[in-house]
């Protein structure tokens, strides 16, 4: 921003503040009347800084130049001129002089202090006069915004220089006291230097356009602070605060405290989050006026809220704010400081205080860029820090009118209790909900939106977040969601693994369709094993699905293959038995126990132990597929056995019968 031009005098001599820095704001020129070229004066002022006395002293010394050329008939004078110094200045005197000579108002405005310069005695053509005045410019110490602050702490006020119009020479010097440390907010000084009583000293030199000259000056040392606690009850507890203002500004607490009371419940109800600091939080009083934009900052690692002196109601409610949007709720700085100000415009709304949010006008549009690349740091003001304030609070207004107030709760409690998206269903996975580290960034955010209302939000993404080289993220994601959704139909009651959904949750989607497809493989595997369970009226056990949700799918594809060859080896032993039922096949399987072998395997299966099931049913089919030529083998065996004890007997009865005869 330029600053404007300083106007020609009223009368003879005006000087104009123009566009200060940081919260000021702008003081329009007062209307200038015509001002004689005939009588000039030339003035060297200076500004003594008096923090005891809240005021800061100015002493000009001032020449008037008639310049007139008389006639034969006519003497031409002046006997007084009109002066404009800044709005507010008070006590005006004549310090020396001729006699007579005074100084008093003549009028004011919010633009200027318009003094009436009486010379004591006329001027006449071609004569000058010199004499010395002051003034006071006192710290009022009421507006927060006000120009003029002179403190111990803090000393800010505009400075002119004093000329009528078109004269040159005027000059300025502003003075100092020891200790404090000098900015120029705005203007320039030929030089600064220190002074003989270790102050410092503005030096403005000649000035050729006195006119034009403007500064806007500050200086600050450090400040002492008055301590004050601060207790404010909202829905579900208290908010413990400390509040430090600085000493001379007896009045910041005071309403900084009162905004803080009676913001914090209406936030707390809304955000619907409990206060998330154990210990009290500080809240203190600060010089700086640009901190990224708003005149305050947010140290959750500190628990410090610094609330610049000048700070507006909206900015302190919007600090107010950042106690739950600190970094830890949401990990982006365009979430948090969108949100916040959501909140905060709400609850100004809610408490009847004049407030306008952040507005995103043609100007701030022209600097849009994709929230994600917004700086995370606060930055000196600039556009793109405006389009980044008022960009984030128009996108968390669209993403609030859409999820709905309840839903946004919910997410702010997920966010807050690190609980991530993608849960499994209910009644399955583990006893607690699954969590993530650290606090949700765009993407932790977009997913736990969805997940909260039901709705799509990947527009607002696409169209206010992501950066160029992030949009086809936007794309995996939507293809890895349909897959997962399709995968969770065939699971039919099983819970798919957590390696899914961290993959998900991370937007690893090239490992999460990875996952994927082995799993539906392993849930493909299962139903073919249940049909084959069922076929053989068996019931497998609960082993491929422990794998299967604890992420060893290529464990449970193989057991899944394993209790397949049980039940194909239990099915068959029991064909084979029920084919070995003859008289041949009972003497075969005298002294085996193929029954019992088979319960063996049953059981083996049922608890878990494909392995031990294939081998006792192995162990049954073979006896029962063995029995028949076991059978015969034993029948043929105890004919011979027969034969023989017969042909035995038949040779020891002829033996005998030979025996008696003989």
């Amino acid at each position: 921003m330029s600053l404007p031009q300083r106007a020609s005098a009223l009368a003879l001599a005006a000087a104009v503040m123009g566009l200060l820095l940081g919260p000021l704001g702008a003081i329009p020129a007062p209307a200038a009347q015509a001002a004689s070229t005939d009588l000039t004066v030339v003035t060297s002022a200076r500004y003594t800084v008096q923090p005891d006395q809240q005021r800061v002293r100015v002493v000009v010394d001032a020449t008037v130049a008639n310049h007139r050329a008389d006639t034969l008939t006519n003497r031409f004078y002046y006997d007084h001129a009109f002066l404009a110094v800044q709005p507010g200045a008070a006590s005006p005197s004549v310090v020396s002089g001729p006699n007579g000579a005074s100084v008093v108002v003549s009028s004011r405005s919010t633009d200027a202090t318009i003094l009436r310069l009486n010379f004591g005695a006329k001027v006449y053509g071609g004569h000058s006069t010199s004499f010395r005045f002051a003034f006071n410019l006192v710290d009022s110490g009421s507006a927060a915004r006000r120009l003029i602050r002179v403190g111990t702490s803090l000393i800010t006020f505009p400075v002119w220089a004093y000329a009528s119009d078109g004269a040159t020479g005027s000059s300025v010097v502003v003075h100092f006291p020891k200790g404090y440390d000098v900015t120029v907010e705005s203007g320039a000084f030929a030089s600064q230097s220190q002074a003989s009583d270790g102050g410092v000293n503005l030096v403005s030199g000649a000035l050729a356009s006195p006119l034009a000259f403007f500064a806007y000056v500050s200086a600050q040392q450090p400040a002492t602070y008055r301590t004050s606690q601060l207790e404010v009850a909202v829905p579900g507890g208290t908010i413990a605060l400390t509040l430090q203002g600085w000493k001379d500004d007896p009045t910041w607490a005071g309403r900084v405290g009162s905004l803080f009371s009676r913001a914090l419940p209406v936030l707390a109800a809304d955000i619907g989050l409990p206060w998330p600091h154990d210990t009290p939080v500080v809240v203190q009083e600060a010089v700086s006026r640009s901190t990224g934009g708003f005149a305050g900052l947010y140290d959750p690692q500190a628990g410090q809220i610094q609330v610049a002196y000048w700070a507006s109601d909206s900015v302190i409610v919007h600090e107010a704010a950042h106690g739950w949007f600190n970094g830890n709720l949401v990990a982006d700085r365009w979430a948090a400081e969108g949100f916040a100000s959501l909140y905060a415009q709400q609850a100004l709304t809610a408490l009847k205080i004049k407030s306008s949010p952040p507005q995103l006008t043609a100007k701030v549009k022209a600097a849009a860029f994709p929230l994600n690349a917004w700086p995370a740091q606060p930055a000196p003001a600039s556009a793109s820090e405006s389009y980044g304030y008022a960009g984030s609070y128009a996108l968390a207004a669209l993403i609030a009118k859409r999820a709905g107030a309840a839903a946004l709760a919910r997410v702010w409690a997920d966010a807050l209790g690190h609980i991530g998206a993608y849960q499994p269903p209910a009644g399955q996975g583990t006893e607690g909900p699954e969590t993530v580290d650290g606090p949700p960034d765009w993407r932790g955010l977009l997913d736990l939106l969805e997940t909260e209302t039901g709705k799509d939000f990947t527009d607002l993404w696409r169209a206010w977040v992501v950066r160029p080289g992030e949009a086809d993220l936007l794309d995996q994601r939507t293809a890895a969601q349909a897959a997962y959704r399709a995968t969770l139909a065939v699971a039919r009651g099983w819970a798919l693994p957590r390696s899914v959904r961290d993959a998900l949750r991370a937007w690893q989607f090239g490992t999460a369709e990875s996952l994927l497809a082995d799993a539906r493989q392993v849930l493909s595997a299962r139903s073919v094993l249940e049909s084959d369970a069922a076929a053989a009226g068996l019931t497998p056990p609960a082993t491929v699905r422990s794998l299967f949700e604890a992420g060893n799918l290529q464990g449970a594809m193989n057991e899944a293959q394993d209790e397949r060859q049980a039940i194909a080896a239990i099915g068959a032993a029991a064909a084979d038995r029920a084919s070995a039922a003859g008289i041949v096949d009972a003497v075969g399987l005298i002294g085996a126990s193929p029954d019992r072998d088979l319960a063996a395997a049953q059981g083996a299966l049922a608890s878990g132990d494909p392995v031990s099931a294939l081998a006792d049913a192995g162990a049954a089919s073979r006896a029962w597929t063995d029995a028949q030529g076991e059978g015969r083998r034993r029948l043929l065996m105890g004919v011979a056995l027969v034969l023989a004890v017969g042909a035995l007997g038949a040779s020891l009865l002829s033996r005998l019968r030979q025996s008696r005869r003989a």
